[in-house]
């Protein structure tokens, strides 16, 4: 197939952007009691949450299961051990992801965001 990585990866910091508004907006609108404002609050919920999902799918589906590889038998330790590190990142990625969902911290965006930025020079190397 055609592969993007650089599509990506700039895909999963747009999603990051997203959850990271949509948490402030979830905390403007936290107590207000007009029908257009827990309306407004269900949406970015549910807004929050879709990126998340995007962010879990494009780390399993595109850069675990069509991205990496096993090494090969003769590729040595050095290739073993990169490998095992970019694995680490994505699953930290994906409980990030995760822990996005469940709370309205931007400080878990910035965790995320720095996750992916290190998993993006790891796979550059």
């Amino acid at each position: 197939g055609i592969y993007g990585d650089d599509a990506r990866f700039a895909a999963l910091l747009e999603d990051l952007d997203t959850i990271e508004k949509a948490m402030g907006q979830i905390g403007e609108l936290a107590g207000k009691t007009d029908a257009q404002s827990a309306n407004q609050l269900a949406r970015w919920v549910g807004a929050k949450e879709d990126h998340a999902n995007k962010i879990q799918h494009v780390v399993t589906q595109y850069f675990m299961t069509q991205r990496l590889k096993v090494p090969g038998a003769d590729a040595g330790d050095g290739a073993m051990a990169g490998y095992t590190e970019k694995l680490v990142l994505l699953h930290k990625i994906l409980r990030g992801a995760m822990k996005c969902k469940q709370v309205v911290d931007v400080g878990q965006v910035a965790v995320v965001r720095e996750l992916v930025h290190e998993f993006k020079h790891a796979y550059n190397e």
